[in-house]
């Protein structure tokens, strides 16, 4: 079997053709590095340095070795340190998937500060419906902004924000200055969200403790046809705070606090194991967790003040 950890004192000696001043460069005794150039000339069954008179020659085969070795060594170094990751020199597709949780006002942010960091990088970004996260594994998605809060061992996550549920109504609504209570909340129609499994099934569980039936007017795609449609009539929407604040900036909706208790829901950015140490993958996704964070916090910002106002 080849000994590769004679490699580098054979360099040594070559560069220096020295045993005294390769011991010393190597900081052993110069009789270990003449049992080492003993290993060496027996590993590549060639003499490598010839005496003549009281100096050595390097040998046709240690010429060529003499060559070789300062690349390869550099090469096997380099295995061993994290390579620099440069955005402007970066043509990697990257990917965001998220739930209907986030609003989508955020993509267009990410996207426009990815491509000015990185101009031959390209973004792309979807829905997360599939509620599988098999897609951080096969690659199909970088990271993933959810409100999973359990997830495998091979994931890992970082927690984005913490946030509330409220309840959203139109301006023009009669009860739009008036104290929302639990008996206004439980009869009135409310404009559900498909696919918020978690906020759904906690809402569904209040109505049924007090023994309610809810009264659903439509549903829809998604928070922001959700709230056109509350505008449009005098029916309640349950939506995070966050995005209510968000929605509030282009509609005339007002943000009432939910009168009922309420655990808090969490935000994570996940993304698998295997893209812990990649630095591209890790560039992209503190951009991402930067600006999903300071999106989240200021519009769960506005959402608290127009509660306030209310």
């Amino acid at each position: 079997m080849n000994n590769y950890k004679l490699l580098r004192p054979l360099l040594v000696l070559l560069e220096t053709r020295s045993l005294t001043l390769a011991a010393s460069r190597l900081n052993v005794t110069q009789s270990a590095m003449s049992r080492t150039l003993s290993q060496i000339r027996t590993a590549f069954n060639d003499p490598i340095l010839i005496r003549e008179g009281k100096q050595f020659v390097i040998s046709a085969k240690g010429e060529r070795l003499l060559e070789q070795l300062p690349m390869l060594l550099k090469s096997i170094d380099d295995l061993y340190h994290p390579s620099e990751f440069v955005p402007s020199d970066c043509s990697r597709r990257f990917s965001l998937a998220y739930t209907g949780f986030f609003s989508e006002s955020i993509v267009p942010l990410i996207c426009s500060t990815i491509m000015d960091s990185a101009p031959e990088a390209s973004f792309h970004s979807e829905l997360w419906q599939t509620q599988n996260l098999t897609m951080l594994h096969e690659g199909d998605v970088d990271i993933l902004a959810t409100t999973l809060d359990q997830f495998p061992e091979n994931v890992h996550g970082k927690k984005l924000i913490e946030d509330d549920y409220v309840v959203i109504m139109s301006k023009d609504h009669p009860l739009a200055h008036a104290d929302l209570t639990q008996d206004i909340y439980f009869l009135a129609k409310h404009v559900l969200v498909h696919g918020m499994k978690e906020m759904r099934q906690y809402v569904s569980e209040q109505f049924d403790l007090h023994e309610q039936e809810r009264r659903v007017l439509a549903k829809t795609p998604s928070f922001l046809s959700a709230c056109e449609l509350v505008v449009q009539s005098q029916a309640f929407a349950t939506a995070p705070l966050h995005i209510a604040g968000s929605l509030a900036q282009s509609h005339s909706i007002v943000v009432k606090t939910l009168p009922l208790p309420q655990p808090k829901h969490h935000y994570y950015l996940l993304w698998h194991s295997k893209y812990q140490s990649d630095p591209a993958h890790r560039w992209f996704r503190d951009q991402c967790f930067m600006l999903l964070q300071q999106h989240l916090k200021q519009t769960q910002q506005l959402g608290k003040e127009l509660i306030k106002l209310d």
